[in-house]
């Protein structure tokens, strides 16, 4: 009897202990916690095609390719949402980006941030499992689709098409976006990466802290402006509307303040690419007179045009930007020498060049352009018929035949029947000067010596027929020579001065030559420095891209 007991009891001590068990088991199974993010991503892949549109929401996709190759690459997964199905920091930090963009000099209106903060707060609050999985999608593609094309504005520019505001070449855009954000999507630095697609120029990259120190400092960007007069018109008048301007620009506090007002202009011309003199002259006139809002408009039309522009192609190179009227040459990446240049006029423009220097001519003939010829020297000839021969000028026919100038009546020519060459003999009176440096160009542009060294002087230099003039070019053949290692000197320069014959030097070494039109630089500090306009090709690019901004708003 003892024993059945026992039995009995065994039996259900055993069976009990396993029913326990089992209820452990399913308490277990019960409170394993559901994987959200899981059941996103199969939303995701199995909607896919109703939420990747062409519209979605109030946003145009003008890039769908790209969105179906990146998410065809990660097999229709989801980067920018959690697992408890919220936004991420990387997502929540790309719409800070996109709303920031000013900073970047790009128009805030290209990117609908008010759509991504309202998917985000719908994210939030909505309940509804297949509701809140679709906010997640369009929230998921939306950033996606920002992020290249927030990219590529960064890197390329916004404009499709720059034909008609340069001659220069437009780099070409290599990038993969798609594997590039699939790369960038696995760091923790996906906004690092973004913006690591800026350029690398380092003009680029000051003027660009230079735009968020500018938008610190300014505390609005108002359009309004104060219309100032030159000095010799009336100078209380002028000093007046100058202290308003002043203060519109923050230069200065207090209108009254003569000895503050006397500092605040100076540095305003300085900062203006304008003579410090403290004197309101007809420049200064002008760079007081534009409001806040188009001094930044114009810091963002010269980041667009660096990201036109590849980045340099040597640590040495030559630099011109024609808008400051300054040469600049550059060693192991470090400026070693400046000089002030003469640049072409409105009607004979400088143009943008990328080259090479190759050679320097010694004592240089200037042959004359048939355009000059027949615009300019014609009518000297016919008021002056001594003018050819004073100015040591050479006349010959189309098969080179030297021609006597007394025995052409020039009272007869005009440009029909214009069919000569005219030729400059080298000298001081030559309009080259005594020495040409020679990046061989279809525009036939270089740099060059001039017998005007009056206008180095001047705070406008835009006079030449679109060659560029070089202040003490005697002194940069000299730099140049050395710089090369060549064979010939200096010494032997001056010496083929002195025989009156002109002589082309080769260079071991072809130095990169960039000349550009750059209207606001920025020193390391990001400290901005504007020039004028010469060309008027400011306005012409402002109204492109606000154009484009309009329309895609």
């Amino acid at each position: 009897m003892r024993k059945t007991i026992l039995f009995i009891s065994i039996f259900y001590f055993i069976f009990s202990c396993s029913g326990v068990e089992k209820k452990a088991k399913e308490n277990v199974k019960r409170t394993v916690p559901r994987d959200y993010k899981a059941e996103l991503n199969q939303y995701f892949s199995t909607n896919y095609l109703s939420v990747v549109k062409p519209v979605i929401k109030d946003v145009k996709i003008d890039s769908i390719a790209w969105i179906h190759k990146f998410y065809n690459n990660i097999d229709h997964s989801t980067i920018w949402i959690t697992d408890s199905i919220q936004l991420s920091e990387a997502g929540i930090r790309l719409i800070d980006q996109l709303s920031n963009a000013k900073n970047y000099g790009l128009d805030t209106r290209w990117y609908k941030t008010n759509t991504l903060i309202a998917l985000k707060k719908g994210l939030d609050t909505i309940q509804l499992k297949d509701k809140k999985y679709a906010t997640a999608s369009e929230l998921e593609v939306l950033l996606t689709y920002y992020f290249m094309q927030h990219g590529k504005h960064l890197n390329y520019g916004v404009l499709g098409s720059i034909t008609n505001l340069t001659e220069m070449s437009r780099k070409k855009f290599n990038l993969n976006l798609p594997d590039y954000l699939n790369d960038a999507s696995k760091s923790d630095s996906i906004i690092e990466k973004l913006l690591d697609l800026q350029p690398k120029h380092v003009e680029y990259r000051n003027l660009q802290k230079g735009l968020e120190k500018f938008l610190e400092n300014t505390s609005s960007l108002s359009t309004d402006n104060v219309n100032v007069q030159v000095f010799r018109k009336d100078s209380l008048k002028t000093i007046k509307q100058a202290k308003k301007a002043l203060v519109l620009h923050q230069y200065l506090t207090d209108e009254q303040n003569d000895s503050l007002y006397f500092n605040a202009l100076t540095k305003f011309q300085t900062e203006h690419g304008l003579k410090p003199d403290s004197l309101i002259g007809k420049n200064t006139a002008i760079a007081l007179s534009v409001s806040p809002y188009e001094y930044y408009k114009k810091i963002v039309t010269n980041l667009e045009r660096w990201r036109w522009r590849d980045d340099w192609s040597s640590s040495d190179y030559i630099y011109v930007n024609i808008p400051r009227y300054k040469m600049q040459l550059y060693k192991n990446g470090k400026q070693s020498r400046e000089h002030k240049v003469v640049v072409g006029s409105f009607k004979n423009q400088t143009p943008e060049i990328i080259d090479t220097l190759e050679y320097i001519i010694a004592y240089p003939y200037w042959n004359v352009p048939r355009k000059i010829s027949v615009k300019e020297i014609l009518g000297k000839v016919q008021k002056d018929s001594t003018y050819l021969i004073r100015n040591n000028y050479e006349v010959f026919d189309y098969s080179r035949k030297t021609i006597e100038p007394n025995s052409v009546n020039w009272n007869e020519i005009n440009n029909n029947n214009f069919k000569y060459f005219i030729r400059q003999k080298g000298g001081n009176s030559n309009a080259l000067g005594l020495v040409k440096f020679i990046f061989p160009n279809k525009r036939a542009i270089y740099f060059h010596d001039t017998p005007s060294k009056r206008y180095f002087k001047r705070e406008y230099r835009a006079y030449s027929h679109g060659c560029v003039r070089v202040d003490k070019a005697l002194d940069l053949a000299d730099y140049l020579l050395k710089s090369d290692n060549n064979k010939y000197t200096i010494d032997n320069v001056y010496e083929q001065i002195k025989k009156k014959k002109q002589k082309s030097i080769t260079l071991n070494t072809k130095l990169p030559v960039y000349i550009y039109y750059t209207t606001a630089s920025a020193d390391n500090l990001g400290n901005i420095t504007f020039y004028n306009d010469i060309y008027k090709k400011d306005k012409t690019l402002i109204n492109t891209s606000t154009e484009l901004a309009i329309n895609s708003n």
